[in-house]
């Protein structure tokens, strides 16, 4: 024992030590718990278990990274809720932080900074971790603003800020390149595509739901704990995985929910429940995205969801009163996305804007704002239960329930804006093929009633009568579809449509008069194919 110590005390003795010279001992100190520090390496976080498809992302991501370079880069990871941004921004900083002088993750930004104290928390913290613990705490954000962009402009350091939502937030972490030294990387993860294009100098990247290989062995992983399905769940994995439509988070929710279940009936109960409505987990995490719309983007939104998914955008736009710009941001918000001019939307997104339209009168369809689903809209229409709540209303005459139409049916919508009675696309083919078939016209009562003040749209396959209700003044219409009716006049006398922009009166085949175009000034199309 003795001899051992010997030889310890020997080393000690041959270690270099630290100079003081002329300085303060209080900054020397401070250099060599920086040193330790730098020495023990960065602290690893937790990803979590059961990942799939990691190595993917990490080569993509160390690509745009290129920690070779010696230029301030900065990189935002875009994408919905529960994609995987922030299990990606773990393992990269846990893969590359040992390469900088310093670094930082900072999780959950946009919850943790909604006031000037938990902002300068965040900044404390940046700070913090990126000088290893050797400077003072600062007691406001301007302060501790200029403390980073002073003493971090010649440390090259890692730098991660975890769900960001607002400009703000990046203007007082990460507010210029310069701020910090050469060869840094800072990284955002954020739900809003604007905010990662600041300038040409950044990268983005947009992390794609699993394929269908990936969310196989993710679901079965949390369901089965191994990386296929048991033999007889296959069908139900196949429900499952067709569900989640490679939402790495709803994956992995479903496949924990569904492994408490015992039995493939329990399964199908469960299966059958998310038809009706969503898992509230997953709901929860969306929702977050839709909560940061304004009023006129929230409603847009579920316009798009209940009626225009898959839809043209520049239709959608007209008809929703020139929605263009709200329209780009839910894009940039990745609530939507547009491909070929065409409104996509991830289905588990639909799905959450429905449970909004519905969950302040569960069980109450005729106080929506919306109706879509056919039971729903069977239910109001059999009891004339419309009430002035009712905004929108599709009706898909091509199903198979019967709905008759009565005086009533739409005396009490006084805010309908948007309505639809059509046949299903079958009808639309049909009609490209063979313009001589007709289906039966459902008979509508001569004194129908259709409150139209509000009616931005209205779309009526085959309508029976031979014009439109005498009461009917749609002063904000702008768009009038009525193929295969039996219109011979739109209306009587003149009225002045000054928004309307479109008229679609294919193979009405009765129609002798049409209303004067002066009352119309901006009509933008007429279509008469067959009238």
């Amino acid at each position: 024992m003795v001899q051992k110590w010997r030889i310890a005390l020997r080393k000690a003795a041959n270690l270099s030590g630290w100079h003081v010279e002329n300085q303060y001992e209080s900054k020397v100190i401070g250099q060599i718990i920086e040193e330790i520090l730098r020495k023990l390496g960065p602290t690893h976080l937790y990803v979590g278990k059961n990942i799939v498809g990691m190595d993917y992302h990490l080569e993509q991501l160390k690509a745009l990274i290129n920690i070779e370079l010696n230029d301030v880069c900065m990189i935002g990871i875009y994408g919905i809720g529960g994609i995987g941004k922030t299990t990606i921004a773990k393992a990269i900083y846990n893969e590359s932080s040992c390469k900088f002088e310093g670094s930082s993750f900072l999780a959950d930004v946009r919850e943790q900074s909604k006031d000037n104290a938990g902002l300068l928390r965040l900044q404390n913290q940046l700070l913090d971790d990126t000088l290893a613990g050797t400077y003072r705490r600062k007691s406001n954000i301007h302060e501790a603003t200029y403390e980073i962009s002073d003493k971090l402009r010649l440390k090259r350091v890692l730098v991660i800020l975890d769900d960001v939502d607002k400009q703000r937030q990046l203007d007082y972490l990460a507010g210029e390149s310069e701020w910090f030294g050469s060869g840094s990387r800072i990284i955002i993860t954020t739900r809003h595509k604007n905010l990662v294009a600041l300038d040409g100098a950044n990268q983005s990247y947009e992390p794609r739901k699993l394929n269908d290989e990936d969310a196989i062995k993710l679901f079965s992983l949390y369901a089965f704990k191994q990386i296929v399905p048991k033999e007889n769940y296959k069908n139900l994995c196949d429900n499952a995985i067709k569900y989640a439509q490679g939402l790495p988070l709803a994956l992995a929710v479903l496949g924990s929910t569904l492994s408490s279940k015992r039995g493939i009936h329990e399964w199908e109960n469960e299966l059958r429940k998310l038809e009706k409505e969503p898992n509230m987990e997953i709901y929860h995490v969306l929702r977050i995205s839709f909560d940061g719309l304004s009023r006129v983007e929230g409603e847009i939104f579920l316009d798009i969801t209940c009626f225009f998914k898959g839809k043209d955008r520049d239709f959608v736009s007209r008809i929703l009163d020139g929605a263009k710009g709200e329209i780009s941001n839910l894009c940039e918000r990745c609530l939507i996305s547009v491909v070929d001019n065409k409104i996509h939307m991830h289905d588990l997104i639909q799905q959450m804007g429905w449970e909004i339209v519905r969950e302040k009168c569960r069980n109450k369809p005729w106080k929506q704002s919306r109706l879509w689903d056919l039971d729903e809209v069977s239910s109001v229409l059999a009891g004339n239960a419309g009430t002035k709540a009712i905004e929108g209303l599709f009706i898909n005459m091509s199903a198979q329930k019967e709905i008759q139409f009565t005086t009533e049916t739409f005396a009490k919508m006084n805010k309908l804006r948007l309505l639809k009675v059509h046949q299903d696309a079958k009808y639309d083919h049909i009609m490209e093929i063979d313009q001589d078939v007709h289906f039966p016209l459902v008979a509508l009562p001569r004194d129908l009633k259709l409150p139209s003040f509000e009616l931005r749209y209205l779309h009526w396959d085959e309508y029976s009568l031979k014009h439109l209700p005498p009461n009917f003044c749609p002063m904000n219409l702008i768009e009038l579809n009525m193929q295969c009716s039996n219109i011979e006049q739109l209306w009587e006398g003149n009225k002045l449509l000054k928004k309307l922009k479109v008229i679609n009166l294919n193979h009405s085949k009765h129609l002798v008069e049409f209303p004067s175009f002066a009352m119309m000034p901006n009509l933008e199309i007429l279509t008469l194919e067959g009238a």
